[in-house]
């Protein structure tokens, strides 16, 4: 899962980023920075203490922050350019008083990004549009599903609607070329002081999670006895970055399967609902080019009877084929041949 994190200067993205991620202050010529957050599991740590492995691999938010332009006018729009290809957009709002000491809108903010979404993608549509119309003139046939596609999207665009309220319209592969922002999910993460700070608002059309950037960037660099303490100490019951992961996980749809064993105990992403042969394309091509059967047992299924041979004692071992829906928590051995 990719994701971006957009946000007007003077928001502190960058220090949710480094909070997120655990990486220190950018190299100043770097345009694009990225990192990657791990996404804890207790489930995959449980799994790792029963099966030893030599590797323990968690899965993955892959984070991607644009440099910002010198100009405050011209930096949100240059960085809405390389977010085209991310999965999801975090969207970061300050929820601190500015350099001059004026109370923080992250409402406003929140809607201002949203609106320079919305507003990129119907330029770039009516453009589209506009050379359509042209060489319709110029006796070009043009494509008329492509078109009829475009006028659709562009009449919630012209009604300041983003494009992921028509999930059909936002997921159609007739526009996937486009790499349109407004059709991607977003979570507000509204970045306040290290104590107070306003819980999320509800009422800014995508959902928000409070977060306190230079707090979670301090826990990131204690010693995890001394993170506890002092997540304790401000009433925090787990680290921010497990918050957004777990946010972004139910936002997206998405659930773990795992695979366990001497070698790996791994956590593997799908989206809920998809099936058997698609997890195995997930772990390698070749097991799912070659996919026999899958071996599930479930994660709780596991953990009560302790190890395979029990869980095959009491019927919980399962055999399933291409089309079985992967379950979250569903530990998976897949047979192939290839």
């Amino acid at each position: 899962m990719k994701a971006c994190l957009l946000g007007r200067p003077g928001s502190g993205r960058e220090t949710v980023f480094r909070a997120l991620t655990g990486l220190g202050a950018p190299p100043a010529h770097q345009d694009l920075r990225l990192g990657e957050a791990r996404v804890a599991d207790p489930r995959l740590d449980y799994l790792s203490s029963v099966f030893k492995p030599r590797k323990h691999t968690p899965a993955r938010l892959d984070l991607a922050l644009p440099k910002p332009l010198a100009e405050p006018h011209k930096a949100l729009r240059a960085s809405l350019e390389r977010a085209r290809d991310a999965d999801v957009l975090l969207l970061v709002a300050a929820d601190f008083p500015d350099a001059s000491g004026a109370a923080p809108d992250p409402a406003a903010q929140a809607a201002g990004i949203c609106a320079e979404l919305v507003g990129t993608d119907f330029v770039a549509l009516s453009s589209r549009l506009e050379r359509m119309d042209e060489d319709h003139r110029r006796g070009r046939r043009a494509d008329p599903v492509e078109r009829a596609l475009l006028v659709r999207a562009l009449e919630l665009l012209e009604n300041d609607k983003p494009l992921r309220l028509d999930p059909d319209l936002a997921k159609d592969p007739g526009l996937r070329g486009y790499g349109l922002l407004s059709s991607k999910p977003a979570l507000v993460l509204l970045n306040g002081p290290d104590e107070g700070g306003a819980p999320a608002p509800q009422d800014l059309g995508v959902p928000a999670l409070a977060i306190r950037g230079n707090l979670e960037m301090e826990l990131r660099a204690l010693e995890p006895g001394e993170a506890l303490e002092l997540m304790g100490s401000y009433g925090l019951s787990e680290p921010g970055v497990d918050r957004v992961s777990k946010t972004l996980y139910d936002l997206m749809g998405l659930i773990s399967f795992f695979t366990v064993g001497e070698d790996e105990c791994r956590a593997w992403t799908v989206s809920r609902g998809d099936n058997a042969l698609t997890a195995a394309g997930q772990v390698h091509s070749d097991i799912q080019r070659g996919f026999i059967r899958a071996e599930v047992v479930a994660y709780e299924d596991f953990r009560s009877a302790g190890s395979f041979a029990e869980a095959k004692k009491k019927g919980q071992f399962r055999l399933e084929g291409k089309t079985y829906p992967v379950v979250d928590g569903d530990i998976i051995h897949f047979r192939f041949n290839v």
